[in-house]
């Protein structure tokens, strides 16, 4: 990093945050993950702490300890509101910080997401961004039909040695490149304003 060159300071918003168990601490709030109180306490918090953008998670299905399948588990907080939703309705409320949902370009149509981003850039006048994630868990795709993914071992998966696997990332990776350009494209071809 050049002397010239500014820190951005961000936080990731997930439920009751990153850890399985951080529902679990006196002042979580899980029963109040559902609602757009909650996510505007803490977008309004990290504002009040100068930082300049959130991102906000989402996903297909509910969170699993497993990284390519979904698990049985009930000790841990399951489920997300949509992201590019939970942008919108806590932008109004923010004067500064920057929104940055994450979309799972995997499934998503980019006309969809290009005009709901650029609603968000609307209402957060000029703050919003876009995370994007891919997605390869069978569950995940059973949702939309178009696609089927084979079974995946997880240590494969971090450590690609299979070629099936491999090529499998790589389609995924240039999809969600397909993706972002589409998005862009879009943008671009609405007038300024």
């Amino acid at each position: 990093m050049s002397p010239s060159s500014p820190l951005h300071l961000a936080v990731a918003l997930d439920g009751a945050g990153w850890h399985p168990a951080a529902w679990r601490e006196p002042v979580a709030r899980p029963r109040d993950l559902f609602s757009a109180g909650y996510w505007a306490d803490l977008v309004a918090e990290a504002e009040r702490g100068l930082l300049d953008l959130v991102t906000i998670e989402d996903g297909l299905g509910p969170q699993s300890s497993h990284l390519t399948e979904p698990d049985d588990r009930t000790d841990q907080v399951r489920g997300r509101l949509d992201a590019v939703l939970v942008a919108a309705r806590v932008a109004p409320l923010t004067r500064h910080i920057g929104i940055v949902p994450t979309v799972v370009a995997t499934h998503t149509e980019p006309f969809h997401i290009s005009k709901a981003v650029a609603t968000l850039d609307y209402v957060s006048t000029g703050r919003a961004g876009l995370r994007v994630q891919v997605t390869a868990r069978r569950n995940e795709a059973a949702h939309f039909g178009r696609r089927a993914f084979p079974p995946l071992d997880p240590d494969d998966v971090r450590n690609p040695t299979d070629p099936v696997v491999r090529q499998l990332v790589t389609d995924l990776f240039d999809e969600a490149a397909d993706h972002v350009e589409v998005v862009r494209r879009l943008w671009d071809s609405w007038e300024d304003d």
